[in-house]
């Protein structure tokens, strides 16, 4: 077995994943660390931050400010929650929605050339064991 270590090639991924999409996002003021929460929101209309920290597996509070800069750079909007006063919702923008559109194909380009020379068979045998290991930090 090779000596890596897993995680050195997730780390190798995720920063060719950056590269490849961060130029496309900076020109739109958004980083990749941003347009997950914009899939994740576009996904999901009318989530609330909770379900955003859940979801993303990430800090309330650093939910709550990157919601607010999202806010304030007008990728998303805040709307009162329909049943429960003490909580907001929240949606996206038309900037918002083309960021997502955006994302999406950028995601799909990179996965179709990251993939590129892999039988079906392999793709579908990766993305089995990915969900495997991906479930154990559930």
């Amino acid at each position: 077995m090779n000596n890596a270590m897993f995680s050195t090639y997730i780390e190798r991924l995720h920063r060719d994943f950056s590269f490849f999409c961060g130029e496309e996002l900076r020109k739109r003021g958004v980083s990749v660390g941003l347009l997950y929460f914009i899939l994740e929101v576009c996904t999901h209309p009318g989530c609330t931050p909770s379900d955003l920290t859940r979801d993303l597996s990430l800090d309330r509070a650093y939910v709550l400010r990157t919601i607010q800069k999202l806010v304030e750079d007008g990728f998303f909007r805040r709307e009162a929650h329909p049943t429960d006063r003490r909580a907001t919702v929240l949606y996206a923008t038309e900037k918002g929605q083309a960021i997502f559109e955006l994302g999406r194909d950028l995601l799909h380009r990179w996965e179709d050339r990251a993939l590129d020379g892999m039988t079906e068979s392999e793709k579908e045998q990766l993305f089995m064991l990915l969900q495997r290991i991906a479930s154990k930090g559930e």
